[in-house]
């Protein structure tokens, strides 16, 4: 029960993880690149910080959060980045037409939008406030009593 609290901040950096690094393979030959695999980088502190949580429990995640301020920031350059010429060269594998740079739009927006609640939950948890710790708690009280009455 303790590890539901985690659950979408693990699948969420597994997620970004593999978009990063779908991205990556389709942007191998060019600079762009570096954007990716520096992500992935920051990303491996986090998946290394979440698997630690099987046996180490805490409830700051200084690694995910910090991975999740880096794909927050490079999500919101990159929806900039599509009213500008830099367009075309950070997706190269997308033809230079408004209907698909909406679409890189909404893409993008719907990644910031997890991100954006990611953080928010990391937050909650940090400060014990989410809903998986009350009922954690709730659970704990409801053994411990029923302990008692054997």
């Amino acid at each position: 029960m303790q590890f539901n609290r985690f659950m979408l901040i693990r699948y969420s950096t597994a997620f970004f993880f593999f978009v990063n690094l779908y991205w990556a393979l389709l942007m191998r030959q060019t600079w762009v690149i570096i954007i990716p695999l520096t992500i992935m980088f920051v990303s491996g502190f986090a998946i290394v910080e979440q698997i630690k949580l099987f046996g180490n429990h805490t409830n700051r995640l200084i690694y995910s959060k910090a991975f999740f301020t880096v794909q927050l920031i490079v999500n919101i350059f990159l929806m900039i980045s599509i009213i500008t010429p830099l367009f075309t060269p950070l997706f190269q594998f997308v033809n230079d037409t408004n209907q698909n740079r909406y679409i890189v739009l909404l893409i993008l927006l719907l990644g910031t939008g997890l991100t954006l609640l990611v953080r928010r939950r990391l937050v909650l948890i940090a400060s014990n406030q989410d809903k998986y710790y009350s009922r954690l708690v709730a659970y704990q009280v409801l053994f411990k009593n029923s302990k008692e009455m054997k």
